[in-house]
């Protein structure tokens, strides 16, 4: 049983060699689709020495954005919360049928604060952007600046839009989290994340796991 065990440890390992991943990489078992939040949670001791506040950008119920609000409250930030809360915006080409316009609809913002109130996340942590992307950015200060970001969109439009909308205003050292990507794919959120990554040289891949892509923002010096 020992020698089975120390095999399975050492196969981690070596797999999280093979894929550059860092080694204090939570080992958790994590959910297609999901944020685990012990990942959040290691993301968030990440940017601990960057200014900037925490979003995320397709929150749906908040199973993840509790975490985010919570561990950037740790941090004297505050959490910023983008989505329609009325489901998802008709597909695009690239988006196939999977998705259909008013999936994830969970009736408004109001119905997303009072989750937040029921899992305990208080309003003073929070802030909530609604509408479509790129509308829900629109009313966005514009010196508003983040050390952690999540997207998670599904949808092409969306996803593409809010890269090129958070590239310029994640902070030297802060990370872009992105789920839904698939390197094997070109469709749906992929496609968009693969032309970010061939087009955008400022950030670097931390780690992928569970069809998630973490990325750091190069310092300025580093940029090309």
């Amino acid at each position: 049983m020992l020698l089975k065990f120390l095999a399975r440890e050492a196969s981690k390992l070596l797999g999280r060699i093979a894929s550059n991943n860092p080694l204090d990489l939570p080992q958790v078992e994590r959910r297609h689709g999901s944020w685990h939040h012990a990942d959040i949670e290691w993301m968030a001791n990440q940017v601990r020495a960057v200014a900037g506040d925490f979003a995320e950008i397709g929150v749906f119920r908040g199973a993840a954005f509790r975490k985010v609000a919570a561990l950037a409250a740790q941090q004297a930030k505050l959490a910023h919360a983008f989505d329609s809360f009325v489901g998802m915006d008709a597909p695009a080409a690239e988006d196939g049928t999977h998705y259909p316009k008013g999936k994830f609809d969970i009736g408004g913002p109001a119905q997303f604060v009072q989750l937040m109130t029921a899992a305990g996340v208080q309003p003073d942590l929070y802030r909530v952007w609604a509408g479509y992307v790129p509308v829900c950015f629109e009313q966005v200060p514009h010196a508003l600046r983040f050390s952690l970001a999540i997207v998670d969109l599904d949808h092409y439009r969306p996803t593409a839009a809010s890269l090129g909308w958070l590239a310029p205003r994640i902070n030297d050292g802060g990370l872009l989290a992105l789920d839904d990507f698939v390197p094997s794919h070109d469709a749906l959120a992929t496609k968009a994340i693969r032309e970010f990554l061939a087009g955008d040289r400022r950030f670097e891949k931390i780690a992928f796991f569970n069809q998630q892509l973490i990325l750091r923002k190069l310092p300025s010096a580093t940029k090309s």
